[in-house]
């Protein structure tokens, strides 16, 4: 019997040799993420549950790996809803998908003690919605962390420079009725920056009233926790 095989993406070579050891072990429970060492962000995409990737198949995710890796022009792929999910960045330790038309994706592996956690960074807005992103931090077998425990995030008011005007924190909070704050960040080192997007939001006088008072940015580099100050 002669068989015939394609060049496979590394990882679902993996997934693939990992299927047949636990089937001829008859233990189905094997870790894909046990090995810290091993864990890559392509690797987090693949196996991640997180339910925004809910539509986007395992099967459809290991495909964006191998057009992306491969430089292929076909890098958008229909999702669940009919809609186009594209990778846009993918580093051994930072990964960006473009869920929809706004919404995106940030994976990034982050050094802790003697292995790596992951955080994850969804962004949703666009136009006509403040940007605002969901901050998610999970250990090396992809299971949920608390993410207080790794991220001080800042307060509206460290977003404004009040120093010599007329304005108090509670005089702000009565111009600002929620907090819609964008992170993002980038492979290797870059640092986890902070944008505040209320404004975008609010009445043209209220804006024009608050801009010059708006820090454009913050950022924080990593240091077994994130923290603005």
């Amino acid at each position: 019997m002669t068989f015939c095989i394609r060049k496979l993406h590394p990882i679902r070579l993996m997934m693939l040799l990992t299927c047949l050891v636990a089937t001829a072990t008859g233990f189905a429970g094997v870790k894909t993420s046990a090995n810290p060492d091993s864990l890559t962000a392509s690797r987090v995409f693949a196996d991640i549950p997180l339910q925004v990737l809910d539509m986007l198949r395992s099967s459809t995710r290991l495909d964006m790996l191998d057009y992306f890796a491969q430089a292929d022009s076909l890098l958008a792929v229909s999702d669940a809803l009919g809609g186009q999910s594209k990778l846009e960045m993918v580093t051994p330790d930072y990964l960006k998908l473009s869920v929809t038309p706004v919404s995106t994706l940030e994976i990034k592996l982050l050094p802790y003690k003697k292995g790596k956690i992951v955080m994850t960074l969804y962004t949703v807005g666009g136009e006509d919605m403040a940007k605002d992103t969901d901050v998610r931090f999970f250990d090396a077998d992809l299971q949920p962390l608390k993410t207080e425990k790794f991220l001080k995030a800042p307060d509206m008011e460290n977003f404004f420079n009040l120093n010599g005007t007329e304005f108090s924190v509670a005089r702000l909070k009565e111009y600002i009725p929620f907090n819609a704050i964008e992170f993002t960040t980038g492979p290797a080192d870059t640092p986890l920056t902070a944008t505040f997007k209320t404004l975008s939001t609010l009445p043209d006088e209220t804006r024009d009233l608050l801009s010059p008072l708006l820090v454009p940015s913050l950022t924080a580099n990593w240091s077994s926790k994130f923290q603005f100050r």
